[in-house]
């Protein structure tokens, strides 16, 4: 690129940001000419997020996020709208269509419009990406839809996402970075680590992570087959013509049972949660909120947090911020060798490692550990949480009651109190559930980046409530856990 082209780009791009903001300051998001420039020798197209290359039909976005955003063809939001937005995601749990649909009813002028449609949502993407990855320009190919031609990236987005991916990995503050004695000091860190059954679509057979095809398929490309099984489990006859099941009667009558209207209130109840129709009251939850499971989930989301200190459990609940940090999607099952493996990938380092790890099956974690001889987390504390250690753990387990009661392990108490809220998954998995209704019909891709997104935005908030409150928050050198060698 010569330098006049440079200087022809940039100041076709100023004029034309300049004239957006002015006209979106009079109330205008819409725009009736699209700006583009042409630079015939290098066969390049300027626009205002973008330049098209037409050699190789690839679309580079220029680093950095501009103050305003083409969304569509003919359509630009100021980057401003687009937080608060993100920020009636985080804290309300809205759809993109809601978003428009408050915005034009309560914000806009008459004169003003705003596509009701997710397209207007989906350049926005990429600026997402250049706030924190790796690549200094986001390279897609051109001639494709928008919706298709972001998935490599997605994925790859995502993958860096996983384990220590998170912002807020590093974080660190006075409640949650504990320091006890004088001579010598030492530190408590704790985590806590918990199950959720809010998922995306995955093809129906057990632990198969071959990607469906589209949303509106039972099995993906490799498992095909079966769509001519019965869908009782566990027959292998082939359906009839006109029927999900078999000849068998008894089968017959669960599938004329399963889309028959429900009338049983306990169906209504279920029909309704899995409508995503119940919203939590607070998007920061209590700890007298739980989150249910549900056995027939096809893929579980695990997630750590990094939880704050608990001064004792107030009238109302204890009400702590927390910063989520880490998640891992489990296809079938929350087995304790997956969750051992998930584990290593969020403390990757001795170093890295906590000195507290809380788990609600942690007595199967750790025997597991001792079993295949892994010594990963030999100086880290394993108790389980206090809620589950009551219930559903037996008192006549001696292996449990050594290595996985909370009482053993003096730290975690100060002043007669617990110093860690180990139930704060249980309140993160309310938060979470908030989202039913809009992950149900997202692809893998886009679902684990709209959940690592509302994470991200969430855990800005915990921060700046946390140095609100004079917590004193700051950032661990990644140095100092991950040696630079």
């Amino acid at each position: 690129m010569d330098l006049c082209m440079v200087l022809v780009h940039c100041c076709s791009l100023f004029l034309f940001l300049h004239l957006m903001k002015a006209a979106y300051r009079n109330g205008h998001i819409s725009a009736a000419v699209e700006a583009e420039g042409h630079v015939a020798e290098c066969h390049t197209r300027y626009y205002p997020n973008y330049r098209i290359h037409n050699a190789d039909l690839t679309r580079m976005y220029y680093a950095g996020v501009p103050s305003i955003i083409q969304a569509a063809r003919q359509f630009y939001i100021e980057a401003a709208l687009l937080e608060l937005f993100a920020a009636t995601k985080v804290f309300g749990w809205m759809s993109s269509m809601n978003c428009a649909r408050v915005y034009n009813y309560a914000l806009a002028q008459w004169h003003t419009y705003m596509s009701n449609n997710r397209r207007a949502f989906d350049a926005t993407l990429p600026q997402a990406f250049d706030k924190e990855f790796s690549w200094h320009c986001l390279v897609l190919p051109h001639d494709e839809q928008q919706w298709t031609r972001i998935d490599v990236a997605l994925n790859e987005r995502n993958k860096e996402m996983e384990g220590i991916g998170q912002e807020a990995y590093l974080h660190a503050c006075d409640l949650c970075f504990i320091v006890i004695g004088d001579d010598p000091k030492t530190k408590i860190q704790a985590a806590v680590c918990d199950s959720n059954t809010i998922r995306h679509l995955c093809c129906m057979v057990h632990d198969c992570k071959v990607l469906l095809m589209t949303n509106h398929h039972r099995f993906c490309p490799d498992h095909q087959d079966l769509n001519q099984q019965c869908a009782v489990n566990g027959c292998d006859e082939l359906h009839t013509s006109g029927s999900r099941t078999c000849g068998n009667v008894d089968h017959q009558a669960l599938e004329d049972a399963y889309f028959k209207p429900a009338k049983a209130l306990f169906q209504l109840r279920a029909q309704l949660k899995r409508a995503g129709i119940t919203l939590p009251l607070d998007s920061v939850p209590s700890a007298s909120d739980s989150g249910g499971s549900n056995s027939n989930s096809a893929g579980e989301d695990l997630e750590v947090i990094l939880d704050s200190e608990c001064d004792g459990k107030l009238d109302n609940g204890n009400r702590h911020l927390r910063a989520r940090f880490a998640r891992a999607t489990f296809f079938g099952s929350e087995a304790v060798s997956a969750v051992n493996e998930f584990a290593k990938t969020v403390f990757p380092t001795a170093v890295s490692t906590l000195e507290f790890f809380v788990f609600d099956n942690n007595c199967k974690l750790h025997a597991h550990q001792d079993t295949i001889g892994d010594d990963h987390f030999a100086t880290t504390g394993m108790p389980v949480d206090v809620f589950h250690f009551n219930l559903k753990h037996k008192e006549t387990d001696t292996y449990c009651q050594q290595h996985c009661n909370p009482a053993t392990f003096p730290e975690l108490i100060s002043g007669g109190k617990w110093r860690f809220n180990t139930s704060i998954c249980e309140q993160t998995n309310v938060w979470l559930g908030g989202y039913q209704a809009i992950l149900r019909d997202m692809s893998v891709h886009w679902y684990n980046f709209y959940l690592d997104e509302m994470i991200k935005h969430q855990n800005h908030y915990v921060i700046s409530e946390s140095e609100r409150r004079g917590h004193s928050p700051w950032t661990i050198s990644m140095d100092a856990l991950f040696d630079s060698d």
